[in-house]
């Protein structure tokens, strides 16, 4: 069972692994975000949403039947988790409303009753198999940053964070036994190690299982071991161990993003696998049997990776460029986020830049993801501006390596993206020819003051307060302050329903463009931060003609006196090899819908701004 497009929107499908066929199995009119199966097997459960987000979980056969609610007297709110026991006798789920999460307890297709409330964002993470234990998610540096709740009595337990010591929550050992065992990943050290918690006892780290990059984890079928999913430099590893003792054992995958994954009862993993010129492909790993990864595609010609360095650590990004010869028009395409990252994983707009002419870098700012925690979290709270630096020092090193030319480099991004598109025409206005921004954060205070719980939690991480509270900061990050300073020509698109990225500040924000006479080009559309495939497609090829326009490919323009290209130094002494470009080196990205802000937590619907 996955998510997949049906019709242009997100929909259930089933997949026959035997077969290869499909079955769609919801049709809801706006799209499925969230779902999940019951133990059994037997029944799926999905969140009906509006477009705002707002909805209820519906309940249906697996095989064939028709929806209903999954319980009952649970009024309509935001998807914030849902679990089960292992019999599939319980159900919680956690429903966002306004400022405070609501968590309801009862049996499926059964009434529910209400048994707790938090203010904030407070997702569920997991309920124990037995049924007596729930773990709530706070933030990672909190002194809440994760809460066991026992609901035999209402006693709670706090695992607590601080910024120094990160934790999260991941899930509670599956089978039948009475001594629930909550799986944990702790950021400390500049490491993030695997640890489990048991109730009255402290947290256990489990040192010979500790990587210097982002980690999510699972128990594997048996509950005795656990299964690994390590991302580094833009690429996915497997890996499954026993908690005690022994190195962990590496497993057979091709090189490229692991995008999902899932074991079935007899041990096998199925896994969703991309690689920057392929699409999506399920493939199945038995940690049993086999020795060899599946094979995979030869790398495609015109894809390579740069990496750029810096007195503080080394950019990495992805290249990809047109057939022939360059110096070409070149496009950075920005991630959203800011903790998520590019990855080695196909993405349809690079193909659709590639093909009209322009070459294509991805590059992995400091904040992203996957490059351990310093790269992460050490940017002194310079929000948009220090990645403005990494992106400048790339443009440059680009260059320098003959790839583009001065006065042909343009930006493209999608939410926080977007944001640094609008941010870089007004700090940078002589560097970029051209600034492409979709659902943008046009006004970091107004995103903040009207944006959901979960995404203000994540601005005040980045920012280190509130804009109330570090004001200079927020003011030093908004791409309103430096209007004067645009001149264009800028192509911007939003959603007038967008509950991520307020169209309000939008408005605003092109309003001034127009009375100061500055090229740009609107488009407005609905349905939400992420709109359904027609807007998407829509929006893409209003972008792609807006940019032929203003920089069409196999056209040089001369470097104006300003654009000189600062600090023309090449790679460095201790830049590894394969630091300057190389094509078919391998690869990608992951077109993570809702982003990883740390180790994956379930069903965490409203992840930062991606």
């Amino acid at each position: 069972m996955e998510l997949d497009d049906v019709g242009g929107r997100s929909q259930v499908v089933s997949w026959d692994r035997a077969t290869g066929g499909r079955r769609v199995l919801t049709q809801a009119r706006h799209g499925v975000d969230a779902c999940d199966l019951e133990p059994d097997g037997g029944h799926v459960w999905w969140f009906d949403t509006d477009p705002d987000g707002v909805g209820l979980w519906r309940r249906q056969p697996f095989e064939d039947g028709p929806a209903a609610p999954a319980l009952t007297g649970v009024p309509p709110g935001r998807p914030y988790g849902i679990a089960f026991d292992h019999a599939g006798k319980l159900a919680v789920v956690c429903v966002g409303f306004g400022a405070e999460s609501r968590y309801f307890l009862g049996t499926p297709g059964g009434p529910a009753h209400l048994l707790a409330t938090a203010p904030g964002y407070v997702p569920l993470v997991d309920l124990s198999a037995d049924g007596t234990l729930l773990a709530l998610a706070g933030r990672p540096d909190g002194p809440t940053a994760v809460t066991v709740v026992r609901l035999t009595d209402g006693r709670t337990e706090v695992l607590a964070g601080d910024r120094h010591r990160r934790v999260w929550a991941l899930e509670f050992r599956p089978g039948s036994g009475n001594d629930p065992t909550l799986l944990v990943v702790v950021e400390a050290g500049g490491r993030y190690t695997v640890a489990t918690w048991r109730a009255g006892h402290d947290i256990r780290p489990h040192e010979q299982l500790a990587f210097d990059t982002e980690i999510t984890a699972h128990w594997y079928v048996d509950g005795r071991r656990v299964l690994i999913q390590q991302d580094r430099s833009g690429r996915s590893r497997l890996l499954l161990s026993d908690l005690v003792g022994g190195a962990p054992s590496v497993l057979p995958t091709p090189p490229g993003t692991i995008l999902d994954l899932a074991c079935s009862p007899e041990g096998g993993i199925h896994y969703v696998w991309s690689r920057e010129a392929v699409p999506p492909r399920r493939l199945v790993v038995d940690p049993a049997a086999d020795r060899h990864p599946a094979p995979a595609p030869p790398t495609a010609s015109g894809r390579g990776e740069v990496w750029t360095s810096r007195p503080y650590g080394r950019i990495h990004s992805f290249l990809a460029t047109p057939p022939g010869t360059g110096p070409w028009p070149m496009i950075f395409l920005l991630h959203g986020g800011p903790f998520l990252h590019d990855r080695d994983s196909y993405d349809p707009r690079v193909e659709l830049l590639t093909g009209a002419g322009y070459a294509v870098v991805r590059t992995n700012y400091r904040g992203s993801t996957g490059y351990g925690p310093r790269w992460r979290h050490d940017f002194g709270h310079r929000v948009g501006l220090a990645q403005l630096e990494d992106l400048g020092a790339v443009r440059r090193h680009l260059v320098d390596l003959g790839v583009t030319e001065p006065g042909r480099i343009g930006l493209c991004g999608y939410s926080w993206g977007g944001y640094l598109v609008l941010l870089a025409m007004g700090v940078e206005p002589d560097d970029w020819a051209v600034g492409l921004a979709v659902s943008p954060v046009a006004d970091y205070s107004t995103a903040h003051r009207t944006a959901l719980p979960a995404l203000r939690e994540a601005d005040e991480e980045l920012f280190g307060g509130t804009p109330a509270e570090v004001p200079d900061r927020y003011r030093a990050a908004n791409p309103m302050t430096y209007l004067d300073r645009v001149r264009g020509p800028l192509f911007v698109a939003a959603a007038t329903d967008d509950e991520r990225c307020p169209a309000e500040a939008v408005r605003r924000y092109v309003a001034a463009l127009r009375d100061r006479s500055v090229p740009h080009e609107v488009v407005w559309t609905t349905g939400g931060h992420h709109g359904d495939a027609a807007d998407q497609t829509t929006v893409f090829s209003a972008l792609l003609r807006y940019a032929a326009t203003v920089l069409p490919p196999g056209v040089r323009t001369p470097a104006s006196p300003s654009q000189d290209h600062r600090d023309r130094r090449g790679p460095t002494p201790d830049q590894p090899e394969g630091g300057e470009w190389n094509e078919a080196t391998h690869c990608a990205a992951r077109p993570d819908q809702h982003g990883r802000a740390g180790p994956r937590r379930r069903h965490r619907q409203d992840a930062p701004r991606s």
